[in-house]
């Protein structure tokens, strides 16, 4: 059986704060971002905030938006 993988609410959060840290530094507001990355606004609110825990290829896609690696968008 398989079992459950824990939230790392550390990393989480830290995601969501580089994505806002990356999309202002390339001015753009959360909807214009939600447009590129093809996702609801909500959805970016909800990462900056560190309140979800969002796919892989969300995450791809953010990176891709923000032009930027996927292993920045989980620095320290």
């Amino acid at each position: 059986m398989a079992t459950k993988n824990p939230r790392n609410e550390k990393v989480i959060k830290q995601f969501g704060i580089n994505v806002r840290k990356f999309r202002e530094l390339k001015g753009l507001k959360m909807v214009e971002l939600a447009v590129l990355c093809e996702v609801e606004y909500g959805t970016i609110s909800t990462i900056e905030r560190g309140l979800v825990n969002c796919t892989i290829s969300t995450a791809h896609s953010v990176a891709k938006a923000l032009e930027v690696t996927m292993d920045q968008l989980f620095e320290d």
